[in-house]
């Protein structure tokens, strides 16, 4: 697949940001409190792109253009991001990078998904070489000591540099630059494609988005707080290894993720996967050791390895080519980035006044939660008023 060497560096980046961030704050001087604030305004942030440019995107087919200047984007705010140490510049210039940071994603997906065609099922096969990509960079800054946790200079370099390499992957393959234009029969206008595309995605898509949001709510300690809470709480400095542990957990589940959800349907695996992740939380806020630690990283393989597929094949399903990207931005977006802001902000400060065990076993409600609204959705009387309302699950 062509874009193969691309998601394997994407998510390169991706391994040391996901990895370092937090501990770059925190060595900027940041408390917890701040951290998860400044981490709520760069998901903030990074929503601003999927929900203004996707549109345009799918109209103009012009993908690939678009990943190259979003990659140099992130590159050239590394520097006053690191040199800068006042709280509104720092938030000033994360706001910056998650523009291309989170906006990479969404576009990524929609071009494979348009190289893909009848073919979406296979969508885990193509992405799981994210996550060996992700594997391989925190394996490799976990065991060679290139980086220096305490240097936020140190930081950025492996941050800028698979986002460079990113760049010529992209310039390189002439495929990847193609234009795809779609024949959208929508209005030039950004905003009339927007409302266009809000019409056509059916309640079903509505109603996903809502038990996906519960999901990555669910999941902001394991993915926004792991590093903090093993160096801070556990003292160890094995985060990286750790890191490379949940993606390699996921690898074998997401190349397979076709087979699940054929067999089972993309509805039940979201729901297995919301019971993990909640079971996954219960394991940190019980067992705070290294042990536990490792447990926990092992249900990344259902809690992201089969879910984000189903999620993409999910929407797929309920979206029409013409809107993909504007669809998985609304995946990206509300599901993940919503949940993110709302869980950065709330999970700073539940660690500055109750620690990181009550994180885990809070964060752990909202899965079950999802569940729950899923059910008592599916009961006849419920079902009934939501047919009348035209909303049914």
């Amino acid at each position: 697949m062509i874009m193969g060497l691309s998601l394997f560096l994407l998510f390169c980046v991706y391994g040391v940001v996901n990895t370092y961030l937090p501990v770059l704050l925190s060595t900027l001087g940041y408390t917890p409190a701040l951290i998860g604030l400044l981490q709520g305004v760069f998901e903030g942030a990074g929503l601003l792109f999927p929900v203004f440019v996707s549109a345009r995107v799918d109209r103009k087919g012009n993908y690939g253009q678009v990943m190259i200047l979003l990659s140099l984007l992130m590159v050239l705010i590394l520097p006053p991001l690191v040199y800068f140490r006042n709280f509104w510049l720092t938030a000033l210039m994360l706001s910056l990078f998650a523009l291309g940071y989170k906006g990479l994603v969404p576009v990524s997906d929609a071009l494979v998904q348009r190289l893909l065609g009848e073919h979406k099922n296979n969508y885990g096969k193509i992405r799981v070489l994210g996550s060996i990509g992700f594997v391989c960079i925190t394996l490799f800054l976990q065991f060679s000591g290139m980086v220096n946790p305490d240097s936020p200079f140190s930081i950025a370099v492996w941050v800028a540099l698979p986002s460079l390499f990113f760049t010529l992957s992209v310039v390189s393959v002439p495929q990847l630059r193609r234009i795809y234009p779609t024949d959208t029969g929508v209005s030039a206008s950004p905003s009339s494609g927007r409302r266009a595309a809000m019409k056509e995605l059916p309640a079903s898509f509505w109603a996903g988005i809502a038990l996906l949001f519960m999901a990555f709510l669910g999941m902001t300690p394991s993915q926004r707080f792991l590093s903090l809470y093993v160096r801070e709480y556990l003292g160890l400095e094995s985060y990286a290894g750790l890191w490379a542990l949940s993606a390699a957990a996921e690898v074998p589940f997401m190349f397979l993720s076709g087979l699940f959800i054929r067999r089972w349907g993309t509805q039940r695996i979201i729901l297995l996967s919301l019971l993990a992740i909640t079971m996954r939380n219960l394991v940190y806020a019980v067992f705070p050791s290294f042990g536990g630690a490792v447990a926990g990283q092992l249900f990344h393989s259902v809690c992201f390895g089969l879910l984000h597929p189903a999620a993409v094949v999910f929407i797929s399903e309920r979206a029409s080519k013409k809107v993909m990207a504007i669809a998985i931005s609304l995946y990206t977006s509300v599901s993940v980035g919503i949940a993110s802001v709302i869980g950065n902000i709330t999970g700073g400060l539940i660690i500055e006044f109750w620690g990181y065990r009550s994180l885990f076993v809070i964060f752990s409600l909202f899965p079950i939660l999802g569940i729950l609204l899923y059910y008592t959705a599916r009961s006849p009387r419920v079902r009934s008023l939501l047919h009348r309302y035209r909303i049914l699950v």
